[in-house]
């Protein structure tokens, strides 16, 4: 990896009749380009898909992946926010309810999720939700908080030998994934946004928080454990609010959900 160079931040506005509802938050000192941060993503990425114990690749039938493929490219071609950036979306051999997402672009969801959703609204929710991590540069901004000591600073200024052992003990960690919960609420902002956008119910999002809260409890330890999430109860509670502002959108509706084409995915696992 090419050593990092920090240049000056510049904030870029950009308008859409739906997007997501931001949240003023910590600033990091200095910022890294974008071409960075997928240099940055993809050295990660390198790191988990060569960890088959901690990090399982799903090898069974090939249309379960394609489906998640095929659901996450459609809400990240939709989005706004970051239209240049190409994203991957990968299914592993996983019975936790978890997904997760690296900066630069990459998405990772457990079978244990796919099992657990009633229809691809859920899914789909599910996905738009790390995305949003992804487009709203919280997994880098919380690597660069990082950056003035320990891993995060070998990665950025090391040698060779030194990014390497860096990048290996970061991702057997992924400190750099400790969302802070104003970073959940924005990212379930996104979820919102984004599945509207890609002509899927957002109310999957919604139903979906609402059915861990019912069989886990209102502070589950589940379900993106490297967060600090906020109360179930809260994030559904701001998800509802954010949908009555969404043009179309209703509480009520129960069509766009796509259950026949899901549940068809879903005995394939």
């Amino acid at each position: 990896m090419s050593k990092f160079k920090l240049i000056i931040p510049v904030i870029v506005v950009s308008i859409n009749l739906i997007t997501c509802n931001r949240i003023a938050g910590w600033v990091a000192p200095f910022v890294i380009s974008d071409e960075q941060e997928v240099e940055l993503g993809n050295s990660f990425k390198a790191e988990i898909d060569k960890d088959s114990i901690s990090y399982p690749h799903f090898h069974g039938d090939a249309r379960v992946s394609k489906f998640v493929d095929s659901l996450g490219q459609k809400i990240a071609d939709r989005q706004s926010d970051r239209e240049s950036l190409e994203f991957t979306f990968t299914v592993l051999e996983d019975t936790s309810i978890n997904a997760f997402a690296i900066p630069g672009g990459h998405v990772y969801v457990n079978t244990g999720l796919l099992k657990n959703a009633d229809n691809l609204a859920e899914v789909a929710g599910v996905i738009a939700h790390e995305v949003g991590h992804i487009t709203q540069y919280h997994g880098r901004d919380l690597f660069l908080e990082q950056a003035a000591f320990g891993y995060a600073s070998s990665i950025l200024f090391g040698d060779s030998a030194s990014i390497a052992s860096a990048l290996a003990a970061l991702v057997g960690n992924m400190t750099f994934l400790k969302y802070s919960r104003d970073n959940e609420f924005e990212a379930d902002s996104c979820a919102v946004a984004y599945s509207t956008l890609a002509g899927v119910n957002p109310i999957g999002m919604r139903n979906f928080l609402q059915k861990l809260k019912d069989r886990y409890g209102n502070e589950p330890k589940i379900f993106e454990p490297f967060s600090t999430h906020p109360p179930l109860s809260d994030r559904i509670d701001r998800v509802e609010k954010v949908i009555e502002k969404v043009p179309g959108a209703s509480m009520e509706s129960d069509t766009l959900l796509y259950t026949d084409e899901f549940e068809a995915i879903r005995s394939l696992l």
